[in-house]
This record gives C-alpha cells, sequence and structure tokens, in this order.
C-alpha cells in the first residue's frame, strides 16, 4: 500500500509516513490545524481529491481547481429517511420507516419533486394523528428545499481536474440539508464511476451525526465499505469524536488525533489510541498539544508527530519536530501563489534599517477578512431573494387545476333561454337544441390539462375491463346450484373456516354422519371451489374468500374499495334473494 509523508516525530526528527486509506482527522477548529494536515496530505498523495468549501469566510484550501457542484436527483427510501431524520433532528423508529417506504415504493424512487406530489396527495386522505406528523415534517422539509435546488444550475456531469478539485458550498451555509444534498450526489457518483480518487467530508459533526440520520451518512458508509475496491478514499474532518457516527469511524485504520480542550473530547481521543494504559497520552499532553502536532494512530504504530505543512521546507520541518525552531516563528501563507515562506532571521551585522511590516500586514488581512464576509452576507440576501421567487414559481406551477363543467355551462345558458322567441313568436320547443349545445361547447377553451370533456381512451379500456370482471364474479355465482349459493352464503356468516359436518349439520340441519348428505355437501363445496369464493384446507377445512376473489378480478383494474364493496354487497343481497336461509 503505498504511504504517504505525514511530517516528523516530536522529539526525534524521524520521518513519519502513512499509509494511503481511509483516514480521520481530529482536533479543534481553527487550533489544531486539520486543514493544513488534509491539504498538505493531498497535495504529497498525488491523487485526484475533491472537498467542499461549507462556511462563510472559509480560508481552507484556497489553491485549486473550482468546479461546480453535482447533483443527482432521486427519492429512495434511505435517502428520504435521512432526510426526515436531518430535520427532526432524531432516528425514526421501525414504524416509522415503513410509512416513508410505503410512499417511496408508489414513486418509484424518481425525483424528490414525484415525492412531493405523493405526500401532497396522501395530506388530503384520513389518516392517523402518527401519519400525518411524519407527512408534515416532509412536506414542510421539501417546500423549502425543492425551490432552492430548482434554483441552481448544477452540473449534469461531475468532471475533475488533476489535484485539488474544489466545490464551494458557501452560499448554502445556513442550509446544511442542501449541502448535504449535494455531497451525497457526488459521494455516490464517485464511488460508482471514478478510481484513485481522495474525498473530504468536512464537518463530520453535521454531515455524518450520532444517533439520527442525514441525507448523506448512508451513502458514506457505503463509500467506506466498498470504494477501497478502485483505490477511493475518505478522509473525514472531525473537531470532535463525540458526535460523529460510530458506524463509519470504525472503518477507518488511521486516526490523526489532534488538540483538544474539552474533558469528554480528551478522554474520547485517549481511549482512541491503541497503547497499553500505563504508556497512553495523559490528557494534559492532548490538551498542551501545538498547533500541526498530532499523535498518529494506527494499529501498527503510535507517534507523536509535526504534521510538515505543504509550504515548508523538510529542513524547517525537522527543526520544529525537534524543538529547534518554534511553530510561531514560522510565517504561514496568507494568499495564494507565491507563498512567503519566510522565518525570522537572527540581526545582521549590517547597520542597514530594516522595515516591520507585520502589523501592517495583520490590519490588512483582517479588513480584507472583513470585506470577505460582507460580501459572502450580501450574496445571502440576494440568494434568499431568488429562494422567495422560485418558491412562488413553485407553488403557482403545483397549483391544482380548475375543470370547466360541461353540463353546468350547457344548464346555465338554457336557463337563459325564453320559452317562445319574441319576434316570430316561435315556440321553444322547434329551437334546435343539440346544434345550440354544440355551438355551446365549441366556444368552450380546451387547454391541455385544463379540462377534461370526454373518457380518455386508456381510462375507457380500464372502466371496460372493471365492467367485465363484474359480470363475470356475478355471473360464475349466478350459475351456482342451489346448495353451493346456500352454502357460500353461511360460510361467508361465519367468517371463519369451517368443515363439510358442519355446514352438513348447522346450515342444512342434516345428519352428517349420512355419506349421500356428505356427499351432496362435497358437491357443494366443489363448486364454491371452481370458481374460487373458497379455500379448500386439509387442517382448517372450507375458508371463506368471496372478497379476495372480487379484488382478484376487479382491482387490478383500479377498482376503488368501495367498487369492491359494492359487488361484494351486490352479491349477498343475491344470495339472500334466494330465500334458502340457514
Amino acid at each position: 500500500m503505498k504511504k504517504i509523508k505525514l511530517g516528523y516525530e516530536v522529539g526525534t526528527g524521524e520521518e513519519v509516513d502513512v499509509k494511503s486509506t481511509h483516514m480521520i482527522v481530529t482536533g479543534l477548529t481553527q487550533e489544531a490545524g486539520k486543514t493544513t494536515t488534509l491539504e498538505s496530505l493531498i497535495k504529497r498523495s498525488g491523487k485526484r481529491a475533491i472537498v467542499f468549501r461549507t462556511k462563510i469566510g472559509e480560508k481552507s484550501f484556497l489553491e485549486g481547481t473550482k468546479i461546480p457542484p453535482y447533483f443527482k436527483d432521486q427519492c429512495d427510501w434511505q435517502f428520504i429517511q435521512g432526510l426526515v431524520e436531518a430535520t427532526i433532528k432524531e432516528k425514526l423508529r421501525s414504524f416509522e420507516r415503513a410509512k416513508i417506504i410505503q410512499i417511496c415504493k408508489k414513486t418509484g424512487g424518481n425525483s424528490l419533486l414525484e415525492f412531493k406530489k405523493k405526500v401532497d396527495e396522501r395530506m388530503e386522505e384520513k389518516l392517523n394523528g402518527f401519519e400525518r406528523d411524519i407527512l408534515t415534517n416532509l412536506q414542510a422539509y421539501l417546500e423549502i428545499v425543492l425551490p432552492k435546488l430548482q434554483s441552481i444550475n448544477f452540473s449534469e456531469t461531475l468532471e475533475l481536474s488533476d489535484g485539488l478539485n474544489i466545490i464551494d458550498l458557501e452560499r448554502f451555509s445556513r442550509d446544511v440539508e442542501v449541502q448535504s444534498l449535494i455531497i451525497r450526489s457526488i459521494t455516490e457518483e464517485v464511488l460508482y464511476n471514478f478510481k484513485d480518487i481522495i474525498l473530504v467530508i468536512p464537518e463530520a459533526w453535521k454531515f455524518l451525526p450520532q444517533e439520527r440520520g442525514s441525507p448523506c451518512k448512508q451513502i458514506v458508509v457505503e463509500f467506506i465499505r466498498q470504494g477501497a475496491t478502485n483505490n477511493n478514499l475518505i478522509w473525514i474532518d472531525a473537531q470532535n469524536i463525540t458526535a460523529v457516527d460510530k458506524e463509519p469511524l470504525k472503518q477507518a485504520s488511521v486516526w490523526i488525533l489532534g488538540y483538544q480542550s474539552e474533558e469528554n473530547e480528551v478522554k474520547k481521543t485517549i481511549a482512541q489510541i491503541p497503547l497499553p494504559k500505563k504508556s497512553k497520552p495523559k490528557p494534559e499532553d492532548i490538551m498542551t498539544l501545538k498547533t500541526g502536532e498530532f499523535y498518529l494512530a494506527t494499529r501498527e504504530e503510535t507517534i507523536k508527530t509535526y504534521v510538515q505543512p505543504f509550504w515548508l521546507d523538510d529542513s524547517r520541518a525537522k527543526k520544529v519536530a525537534l524543538g529547534k525552531l518554534k511553530i510561531s516563528e514560522l510565517d504561514s501563507p496568507e494568499a495564494k501563489k507565491p507563498f512567503a515562506l519566510a522565518v525570522k532571521q537572527p540581526e545582521q551585522v549590517t547597520q542597514q534599517p530594516t522595515i516591520d511590516f507585520s502589523e501592517t500586514t495583520k490590519r490588512f488581512n483582517k479588513e480584507l477578512n472583513e470585506m470577505r464576509t460582507d460580501f459572502f452576507n450580501k450574496l445571502q440576501e440576494v440568494q434568499e431573494q431568488f429562494n422567495k421567487v422560485y418558491t412562488e414559481i413553485f407553488e403557482i406551477k403545483n397549483q391544482p387545476k380548475q375543470e370547466i363543467s360541461e353540463e353546468t355551462i350547457i344548464s346555465k345558458v338554457l336557463q337563459k333561454i325564453p320559452i317562445t322567441n319574441v319576434n316570430s313568436q316561435k315556440p321553444y320547443s322547434q329551437i334546435d337544441e343539440e346544434m345550440l349545445i354544440g355551438k355551446i361547447i365549441a366556444r368552450v377553451p380546451k387547454t391541455a390539462g385544463s379540462v377534461t370533456y370526454k373518457i380518455a381512451p386508456l381510462e375507457k379500456i380500464k372502466k371496460d375491463f372493471l365492467e367485465e370482471a363484474k359480470n363475470k364474479i356475478l355471473k360464475d355465482i349466478e350459475k351456482l346450484s342451489e346448495d353451493a349459493k346456500k352454502t357460500l352464503k353461511f360460510i361467508e356468516s361465519q367468517a371463519k373456516p369451517i368443515t363439510n359436518n358442519f355446514i352438513v349439520e348447522r346450515c342444512f340441519h342434516l345428519l352428517g354422519t349420512n355419506s349421500s348428505h356428505r356427499a351432496r355437501i362435497s358437491n357443494a363445496i366443489k363448486l364454491l371451489a371452481d370458481v374460487f369464493v373458497i379455500d379448500k384446507s386439509a387442517k382448517q377445512g372450507n375458508i371463506p374468500r368471496l372478497k379476495t376473489r372480487i379484488k382478484e378480478l376487479i382491482g387490478v383494474h383500479e377498482a376503488k374499495p368501495e367498487e369492491i364493496d359494492q359487488v361484494y354487497n351486490h352479491i349477498i343481497m343475491e344470495l339472500l334473494g334466494n330465500g334458502n336461509s340457514c
């Protein structure tokens, strides 16, 4: 397995290398040096990498190729579950998950917009309180997210350049769910269609939270399990360990552990170091780590290391690890190339005056950061205005379409026609009513999707098949013998499996042991089984299935529940009309 130079061991100055594999870098933001560590490892790996900038004014990853965000619309149930859990900030229970699976099966997993329409339709139906709460959360979430996604000019393909590829999501810094959706799509695309890629997941506590889902967590776990096959690697940036889901953490074999100040996080960090208890670092060792100092923890070794920044040469990096050069004496680059890699030099013998620009540089950088933050705030305000416009357009597009009632129009017009013609005294009965109606209908606009005057061909075919199926089962019942009809009525009234002897004795009031009586009932049972209105079971007896048979015949033609009940009740009334009471 290829190794990447990490830096130098603190105290000895020995070079430290790390395996090119799934990795986690932890430590307090702005204090530990996580971003510099990741950026340096990426540059020294020589591989293509994808990083996400998710916070306004973020200084990290300033070099590289900025590429447009890629997004693939879909709505499988695991994806929707992540959305809901991210929205309500808690993990769903099994029966809650079942409701989401039911809706996703109806949409076929094609798009969030289709899923939103199914949710809206379901909300119009009679629901219990629990299901309505779930769908209300989903509906509210999608009403926020969908207009924003529709306002973004996403790339249809993920095209990567050599080196570092930067996907800028700063404008969505207040919309974690939108950022999660984009990260999910890119992670999935890399997993299945790319090789030799490093994917950096930022702010793991936000995108891979413990105890609940997020839109991108499930695909990240899948990436860690399968990505190494194509030499695709996940590198996780985690400010702490406690808030991050443990499933992806368990799959990483390289941990680079940096400065922590909170007691519980210090304990978690020490627990992650694979050394005997007596040999492990003390809490104060973790709490006094300098910027750039980390504990490299792998199965083979644990080394306190100074991570060599990509902009620092080997000689000075080694001196820092040996304690011969202080980190505070290094001037890290504030801008893009060329970097100013200067170390404060000892005073020279020459008497020429020197000018210290350090304070001016600090003030300039501060003002530049303030201007940058103000710019992005203004950009966010403009984006919010765009989102409002897109939301209104989205609502207008999804308003229910009004249907024009042909019968109402005809009725209103005919009411306005006088009984006789004032000029010619022509009776109303002699007016060509059909011609008049035809002219009225011709003047009604028939724009696509706004009104339907006739049954569409496909709908008419379904109606014909439905009617044919109804007639089929009614004829099957009508052809039954009187004994069979009486037996069917009795079995349906019992609503449970019953034996032939029970029918002989309780319905026909005959002696159950008489062979001729049993043969008579067996013949009736056979007729019922032949038309599939009962099931015969050796253990249970005769099982009623009249309603099931009705569903089999007319349910396939999209019969409504009330139509199924109507056919069933009609058959029962026919049986009652026979007069053969049990």
